[in-house]
């Protein structure tokens, strides 16, 4: 059998990139999908503890007063973004997978680009990996 060597004396970046972008949207789905669920169930918990803050009583001198904490602590605009967002609970699950997704999907193409890069130079320098291929 014949052998013979070849030198890897640059690698395409882009394709490179596109691959790593694809990699990190991949590999970021399920971990999308529990930030997902995290959240959501966050803000479903929110919505609770404001809304039972909104009519708590207390009892001053034997007397029950009751008290709007929402209205004393001027939260009334965060309810109501947390109301907006508790009813939309699907899209806004939606939209924390495909940040998630994006985010991963840049951010490893990136690593990847910058590795590839890195390659180059490096192969410029010393010449690169040398490969032997058998037939």
């Amino acid at each position: 059998m014949a052998t013979q060597r070849y030198m890897l004396r640059k690698i395409s970046t882009l394709p490179l990139a596109r691959f790593g972008c694809v990699l990190g949207g991949v590999a970021m789905l399920l971990p999308g999908i529990v930030c997902a669920l995290i959240g959501v169930q966050g803000i479903a918990i929110l919505r609770t503890f404001l809304e039972n803050l909104e009519g708590s009583e207390m009892n001053l001198l034997g007397a029950p007063v009751e008290l709007d904490f929402i209205a004393v602590l001027g939260l009334e605009t965060l309810q109501a973004l947390v109301s907006r967002l508790d009813d939309q609970r699907f899209i806004v699950a939606l939209l924390i997978i495909l940040v998630s997704i994006l985010g991963g999907g840049f951010l490893i193409g990136l690593i990847i680009l910058l590795l590839g890069w890195s390659y180059n130079i490096l192969a410029a320098l010393t010449g690169g990996l040398e490969v032997e291929l058998r037939q």
